[in-house]
């Protein structure tokens, strides 16, 4: 019974697909070369309970694994001040399936991609009748500069001719903050607004997103200012945070 939940939840929490040529294009993923792909947009609260779903069933309630699988919902107590809404309802409301899980620490980001890696080659010798060598990890900070530097400038200029579909907040300091929705007051559903040139949504601002290098976060949330957003900084965390989420980026090698 193990098993068949190993395939069933694969097969709910990422399609496959193929290119016109019949390319392999590995679960939630868009091509930026031969042999690296990125997802299009970052995890969700929906991707990541369907982690904590599978370790619950794999392993067991009380489980050190489902526990350690488990956000922190009390990053939203912090020196803004209690967000006992977002506390309760964030993680689980409905109304969040589509929005990024933040709350996470690095280690849990990196079991998360262990995981999908595990699921994705199982599910996929499962329906094709072979292996396939690939891993989802973190992006470096030079990969996650690639991705978005090109992709997000020319959107950047275009919110100074007033064309920029991201709205922006003045904070009482006067502080110009990324924020990236008309309903929500702070993060907005992962497929929000234009993608960039590579396909992907939501690089700059909504969440930050964790790289490869432990510490290091890019693209700022919605507590960070334009600047601080920009492709080419860093911006220093510890531990989970209600502005940090990530996304995956795949390496695939050749087919076996």
């Amino acid at each position: 019974m193990k098993q068949v939940a190993v395939f069933i939840i694969a097969a709910l929490l990422f399609s496959f697909r193929t290119s016109k040529n019949k390319e392999f294009i590995p679960p939630g993923t868009v091509k930026i070369t031969d042999t690296l792909f990125a997802d299009e947009c970052e995890v969700s609260n929906w991707s990541w309970q369907e982690y904590e779903i599978w370790t619950k069933n794999y392993y067991g309630n009380l489980s050190k694994e489902h526990l350690a699988s488990i956000p922190d919902t009390t990053v939203w107590i912090s020196e803004w001040g209690s967000m006992p809404l977002y506390m309760q309802m964030y993680y689980r409301h409905p109304a969040f399936t589509h929005c990024p899980v933040i709350g996470i620490t690095y280690e849990q980001a990196q079991a998360f991609c262990k995981w999908r890696t595990e699921r994705v080659k199982q599910f996929y010798a499962l329906r094709y009748k072979k292996n396939i060598s690939l891993q989802y990890r973190l992006p470096t900070k030079t990969e996650w500069e690639n991705l978005n530097t090109v992709g997000n400038l020319l959107p950047l200029i275009d919110y100074r001719k007033k064309k920029f579909n991201y709205k922006l907040r003045v904070s009482k300091s006067d502080t110009i903050k990324v924020n990236f929705h008309n309903t929500f007051n702070l993060i907005a559903p992962c497929e929000s607004y234009a993608k960039n040139n590579f396909g992907l949504f939501n690089t700059i601002g909504n969440v930050a997103e964790m790289t490869a290098e432990k510490g290091i976060c890019k693209g700022g949330g919605w507590i960070h200012n334009l600047d601080q957003s920009l492709p080419g900084k860093d911006m220093a965390y510890n531990g989970a945070q209600c502005w940090l989420g990530f996304r995956c980026v795949c390496v695939l090698s050749d087919e076996k």
